[in-house]
């Protein structure tokens, strides 16, 4: 059975890999001056915040030297803060004819979304202090 520590790692590296994956599609895109999509720009973001939160443990364990289970509490506990307070800036936009939202604001409103669902699949992989993939 693998220990928290390699299972943590494992979801890490795995994280990392379909964030390089999406950022090189992204890029990719932009070199062959194709039109930018709501998908590639939500996968490339989520991608980057997904791994960000399993970054996160590595970085206290690695840099920091705190033990792996208490990383992967302090970690939960500012996910869990990020996303109490992103769930509030987040709810749904009025219609854009009836209020006075641009498209950076429509932007935003979409990246903390998609920001929300990263952390929450975050902390349903740690929850009860397991790292499920």
């Amino acid at each position: 059975m693998e220990t928290l520590e390699a299972l943590i790692r494992r979801n890490e590296r795995t994280s990392r890999a379909k964030y390089e994956a999406a950022a090189a599609e992204l890029t990719g895109q932009l070199d062959r001056r194709y039109r930018l999509t709501s998908t590639v720009l939500q996968e490339v973001t989520y991608a980057q915040a997904h791994h960000a939160w399993w970054d996160m443990v590595l970085m206290q364990t690695d840099k920091y030297d705190v033990e792996v289970e208490e990383a992967l509490g302090l970690v939960r506990a500012w996910t869990t803060r990020y996303v109490e307070s992103t769930l509030a800036r987040a709810v749904p936009i009025p219609r854009v004819a009836e209020s006075a939202a641009t498209a950076a604001d429509l932007f935003e409103h979409a990246l903390s979304v998609t920001g929300l669902e990263a952390g929450h699949r975050f902390l349903s992989a740690t929850e009860g202090g397991r790292a499920a993939s």
